[in-house]
């Protein structure tokens, strides 16, 4: 059974069509990158997986479990709720300015805990710190880190939540060149450690290199799935191929 089941997604903004009826469906332990020009729908499907945007029709299902479906109504507890499946790496970081490296990764975890679980989930923090070549960074601000040492502080928050699914929004888009790579090596690693993942990315080469499947999102549709042989080494869409001319990884 798929680890996250999509079906006919879709989405509507000041009645233009963003999202025009994605199925896709994700195994545990996958890597599933999404690549697309500008204003194809990656961003928007993501944000509808966490909640952030309320899709207009379909259905999400996870583990089995059908977390939304249009036609029932969901209470904001429940949003909330669902949300935990999901852990969402933005593009510009989002840590709490006046919070430590660790501060911010055990904030979350800690206001939905009792103060005799606070060493644990502490160290938790700490461990995921140290995962992400962090240990000496613990008590650093943001501002006192690299754009590269934020946003590995941003994963290391996401994944304290012990998400189903850990997503990310274009995670090296806000990154000098020489920093983007410490970012692509963590995530390599999670993929490597069979961490289940949907990637919205431009880095066309580590999507080949890090996706158990590829989707190449065009104008509110899936128009090319695949694995990265199919979709990157052969693609069978025209659109497809025009997209993947312009990067030359």
């Amino acid at each position: 059974m798929p680890i996250l089941e999509v079906k006919n997604l879709k989405k509507c903004f000041d009645k233009t069509d963003i999202l025009k009826g994605i199925s896709f469906d994700l195994e545990k332990g996958q890597t599933l990158s999404i690549l697309g020009s500008s204003g194809s729908g990656k961003t928007t499907l993501l944000r509808c997986l966490n909640f952030l945007e309320k899709p207009d029709a379909g259905e999400i299902v996870v583990n089995g479990e059908t977390i939304f479906d249009r036609a029932k109504p969901v209470t904001e507890a429940q949003i909330k709720s669902n949300r935990l499946h999901f852990g969402m790496v933005f593009q510009q970081f989002n840590l709490f300015p006046q919070y430590t490296a660790l501060e911010n990764v055990v904030l979350a975890p800690k206001l939905m805990a009792s103060a005799d679980k606070y060493p644990e989930i502490i160290e938790m923090g700490k461990n995921l710190l140290n995962k992400m070549g962090l240990s000496d960074r613990m008590n650093n601000y943001p501002h006192q880190l690299s754009g590269g040492q934020q946003q590995r502080v941003a994963i290391a928050r996401a994944l304290a939540m012990s998400p189903d699914i850990l997503c990310f929004d274009e995670p090296t888009s806000a990154l000098d060149p020489e920093l983007t790579g410490e970012v692509l090596k963590v995530i390599k690693e999670l993929a490597i450690g069979n961490t289940t993942m949907i990637i919205v990315t431009h880095e066309i080469g580590f999507a080949h290199d890090v996706s158990d499947q590829i989707i190449f999102m065009d104008d509110g549709v899936i128009a090319d799935r695949g694995t990265p042989a199919q979709v990157i080494d052969n693609p069978s869409n025209p659109r497809t191929r025009q997209f993947l001319s312009n990067y030359h990884s």
